[in-house]
C-alpha cells in the first residue's frame, strides 16, 4: 500500500458521490420542479459534504505500510458485546449532568457516533419518503443500520482485505450508536422541507429564463463530469499498478496513464455530436437553437469544456494556455453574450433556450 492510497481513495469516493449522485440529482430536480432552486443547491452540496465526510471519519487515515506489521501484532478482536459502552463510560469517571457527555470521553464517543447518522436518516426520508411518516422513519433507520454495516464490515475486513487484518475495531456499540442517530434523523427529517420548499412557483412542464446561475451550473456539472471522471479512471489504473506490484515508470503504465485524460472529452465528444448539447445543458434543460449542424457541433465541443479538457490533457506547454483562454473566455462569455449563451455558442452562431420551447415550425407540423 503506497502512501498515495488514502488520497486515491478519497478520489473515488468523491467522485463517485458528486457524478453519481449530485448531477443526477439535479436533473431529476429540474425535471419534477423545473429548477433546481437555492435551497435544493445548499442541500445537494451539504449532502456531497456530509458523504466525504463520512467517509473520512470512518475510513482515513489509512496506515502507512511501514506500520500495518505493528497494527497487526496489536489488533484485538471485534467487540460483539451490546452496551458495553456503559461499562467504558463507568471506567472513565461516569457521568454527572449534561456537560460530561462531552467531558468523559466514552460518552462523547457515543454521542458522535448518533450525530454522525443524523444527516443520513434526515436525507433518506426526506429525498424517497417525504409525506410518509411511518414508511420514511422505517427505511431511513434501516438504511443508518446497512450504512453502518457496510462500514463496520469494512474496517472489520481491513477495507476489504487490502490489509492483512483490521486497522480498526469493529464495535457493535457503533453499529447501535449509528442506526439511532438515522432514526433521529427521521423524526427531524421535515426540518428540510423548509429550506427547500417552493412557493408559487409555475408547472415544471413551462419554460423558464436562462440566467447566468442556470448556464453556469450546467457548464459546472459538464466541468465536474470529465474533471472528477479522469481522475476517477487515472486512480483506479494507478491504485491497480500498484495492488499488482507493477511500476507506474513502465511504459505501459506511463502510456495509459497519458491516454486515460482524454476518455471524458472523447465522450463529450460523441454525446455532443449525437444529441447537440452536453450533459450539463441536459441537466438543465437547456438546447441550441436552431438546431446545430455537425461543424456547429464540433465547434461547440472545441470552443467549450471539450476543447478545455483535451487541451488540459495534452499537457504540451502551448496547450495550457489554449486551456486557460478558453475558461477566460467561457466565463466573459457568460455575462457579456446575448441570452447567456457563451462564447462557444456564438463561435456556432446558435443560440441557448429552454428545451420546453417549441422549436420553430413545431406547431404548424401538428
Amino acid at each position: 500500500m503506497t502512501s498515495a492510497t488514502p488520497a486515491v481513495i478519497a478520489l473515488l469516493v468523491g467522485s463517485a458521490i458528486a457524478i453519481a449522485g449530485l448531477v443526477p440529482w439535479a436533473a431529476l430536480q429540474y425535471r419534477r420542479r423545473g429548477t433546481l432552486g437555492v435551497g435544493n443547491a445548499v442541500l445537494a452540496f451539504a449532502t456531497v459534504v456530509y458523504g466525504l465526510a463520512l467517509v473520512t471519519y470512518t475510513l482515513l487515515p489509512l496506515p502507512d505500510t511501514s506500520e500495518v506489521a505493528a497494527i497487526c501484532r496489536a489488533a484485538s478482536g471485534p467487540q460483539l458485546t451490546p452496551f458495553a459502552f456503559v461499562g467504558d463510560i463507568a471506567k472513565e469517571g461516569g457521568l454527572s449532568g449534561p456537560r460530561s457527555l462531552l467531558a468523559n470521553p466514552a460518552a462523547a464517543q457515543v454521542v458522535f457516533n448518533v450525530i454522525l447518522f443524523v444527516p443520513l436518516g434526515m436525507l433518506v426520508r426526506h429525498v424517497f419518503l417525504h409525506g410518509r411518516f411511518l414508511a420514511g422513519v422505517v427505511v431511513g433507520t434501516v438504511a443508518g443500520f446497512l450504512v453502518s454495516l457496510l462500514i463496520e464490515c469494512t474496517q472489520l475486513t481491513g477495507d476489504w482485505f487490502l490489509y492483512p487484518c483490521s486497522y480498526r475495531l469493529f464495535d457493535v456499540d457503533d453499529l447501535l450508536a449509528n442506526t439511532t442517530g438515522a432514526l433521529v434523523g427521521t423524526l427531524v427529517s421535515p426540518v428540510l422541507w423548509v429550506l427547500v420548499r417552493h412557493r408559487g412557483e409555475p408547472s415544471s412542464d413551462l419554460p423558464r429564463r436562462v440566467t447566468i446561475w442556470r448556464r453556469g451550473f450546467g457548464m459546472f456539472c459538464d466541468l465536474l463530469a470529465m474533471v472528477l471522471t479522469t481522475g476517477a479512471l487515472v486512480s483506479i489504473t494507478s491504485l491497480s499498478f500498484a495492488l499488482a506490484g507493477q511500476d507506474l515508470n513502465s511504459t505501459l503504465a506511463r502510456v495509459l496513464l497519458a491516454t486515460l485524460p482524454f476518455v471524458a472529452p472523447a465522450v463529450q465528444l460523441v454525446v455532443v455530436l449525437a444529441s447537440g448539447r452536453t450533459l450539463g445543458e441536459a441537466v438543465v434543460r437547456l438546447r441550441p437553437e436552431p438546431r446545430p449542424t455537425a461543424w456547429q457541433r464540433l465547434v461547440r465541443w472545441a470552443a467549450g469544456s471539450g476543447g478545455w479538457a483535451t487541451a488540459t490533457a495534452a499537457a504540451l506547454p502551448f496547450t495550457g494556455l489554449l486551456a486557460f483562454a478558453l475558461a477566460v473566455a467561457a466565463v466573459i462569455g457568460l455575462f457579456a453574450t446575448r441570452g447567456r449563451r457563451g462564447f462557444a455558442n456564438v463561435l456556432a452562431r446558435v443560440d441557448v433556450v429552454d428545451e420546453r420551447i417549441e422549436p420553430p415550425g413545431a406547431s404548424e407540423e401538428r
